[in-house]
């Protein structure tokens, strides 16, 4: 399951707040570090013109004019931190994210080094850079690129959970779906580590509110898919349709996961239990209108075959392609006329059978499998007939088995004349047993000749 990122939502839910107006000045204790203050320069230019530019929202003018400031400020000092941050903040308006990077980086730096940002500013710029290192790494084809920026993503918002006694629900949200990426980036090598990160930040995500936010289910979710572990996601799907009984998508997956545990199921028991689940969820669905496609309704018949309820399963299939529920294919009507023969009906699975071949005149097979019916109820001149019918229709997979068949039926109806080309074709082909029928049928009519000539 692919867990969804938007990047430029996510880097809104801080919104980044950098005043424009001249802070109050600070002098650090330190002799030799630089002051917390801005110059008299700097400060008339911000409550100036970038005041005006931006009011206006004349960003590439504001850009320039603190560019031009930036080259006259010392390299250590509050000034540089301060409109490195204005000029994160432009670049963020004009959605220039991978342009914010550099100048964040800066300011973050200056203010760790300097007690130039208070923590709670300082956190939350930490994890705006995150979200831009995210951005980079889910933008390009790099990968190598892609995975540098990963681990700075990773690292940026590892230390701002490590720092963060109150972490808010969207930055959870962001830092467990961003460490999910990063742990199925490569579908080849999942990393289970972080996969297991991803997974119990959102889990704690869940108690930060009383009504949980639905991306920490769905990673949830999609971390225990990685990880294999059906009976769980098949848990939590049942509390995600619970929530959100509408959801298309959570019954869909509900349904596969049951099947899932089914097909994998140690024992027949387990099989059958998981089975039923998968039928009743169906059903559950279909009667909020839900999981009502062809491909639904016939699922729910193959898992009736499956467990050998042919007799539900019959009732759904006459059901579904007399409604048009369930496709008009051959495949699906021969599985009406096998389940027929599955519960010892074998004239009405022979009656489906021809009404498919009505509607399929060029699929010989169908005359073959009426052919074998026939046969098993030892009706030798209609499965003559129509085995005879399959070879002239055509469309049979095994043209020689046909022949033998037809061979066979023949001789056992003393037609052996008629019978004769068909062995002697099975034969040239190579068929098991033919050569011996070829010579049955000859010795046959040699008799029959033999003894027509001693009664003249």
């Amino acid at each position: 399951m692919s867990v969804p990122f938007h990047s430029r939502r996510f880097l809104r839910l801080g919104g980044l707040i950098v005043t424009l107006t001249v802070l109050t000045p600070f002098v650090s204790s330190a002799q030799d570090a630089p002051k917390k203050e801005i110059s008299d320069k700097v400060s008339e230019e911000l409550g100036g013109k970038l005041r005006e530019y931006t009011e206006a929202k004349q960003y590439e003018p504001a850009l320039a004019l603190v560019n031009n400031l930036l080259t006259t400020v010392k390299p250590e000092s509050y000034d540089r931190t301060v409109l490195n941050q204005i000029k994160v903040q432009i670049l963020l308006t004009q959605e220039k994210y991978a342009e914010a990077i550099a100048p964040m980086e800066t300011a973050l730096r200056l203010g760790k080094a300097y007690d130039f940002i208070e923590k709670r500013q300082y956190l939350e710029f930490s994890q705006i850079l995150s979200q831009l290192y995210f951005q980079e790494a889910t933008s390009t084809k790099d990968t190598k690129l892609r995975d540098e920026y990963l681990g700075k993503a990773y690292s940026t918002i590892k230390e701002y959970l490590a720092n963060n006694d109150k972490p808010t629900v969207e930055s959870m949200s962001y830092a467990a779906t961003m460490i999910y990426t990063q742990a199925t980036i490569d579908p080849n090598n999942t990393n289970k580590k972080l996969l297991n990160e991803a997974k119990e930040l959102a889990q704690e995500g869940l108690t930060l509110s009383i009504k949980p936010r639905e991306t920490f289910y769905v990673l949830i979710l999609a971390a225990l898919q990685q990880e294999e572990k059906n009976q769980e996601a098949a848990e939590l799907l049942e509390l995600l349709v619970t929530l959100n009984p509408t959801s298309k998508q959570y019954w869909q997956q509900l349904q596969a996961t049951y099947l899932n545990l089914a097909n994998n199921a140690k024992d027949s028991d387990a099989a059958l239990e998981w089975n039923v689940r998968t039928i009743v969820t169906i059903e559950r669905a279909q009667k909020l209108g839900i999981l009502t496609g062809p491909r639904d309704h016939f699922n729910l018949v193959g898992i009736m075959m499956n467990i050998r309820q042919f007799d539900q399963a019959i009732e759904l299939l006459e059901k579904g392609l007399a409604e048009g529920n369930i496709e008009s294919t051959k495949q699906n009507w021969e599985y009406l006329a096998s389940s027929y023969q599955q519960v010892h009906k074998e004239l009405k699975a022979i009656d489906v059978l021809k009404q498919t071949a009505a509607r399929f005149p060029d699929a010989g097979d169908l005359e073959f499998k009426i052919a074998n019916i026939y046969y098993s109820l030892d009706k030798m001149s209609d499965a003559y007939s129509h085995g005879k019918s399959a070879l002239e229709k055509g469309g049979v997979e095994n043209v020689p088995a046909v022949q033998m068949f037809i061979a066979y039926m023949g001789y056992e109806l003393k037609k052996y004349e008629e019978a004769l080309p068909f062995a002697e074709a099975a034969k040239n082909a190579g068929t098991a047993n033919a050569d011996r029928l070829h010579e049955a049928i000859k010795n046959a009519i040699t008799e029959r000749q033999e003894a027509l000539e001693a009664t003249i």
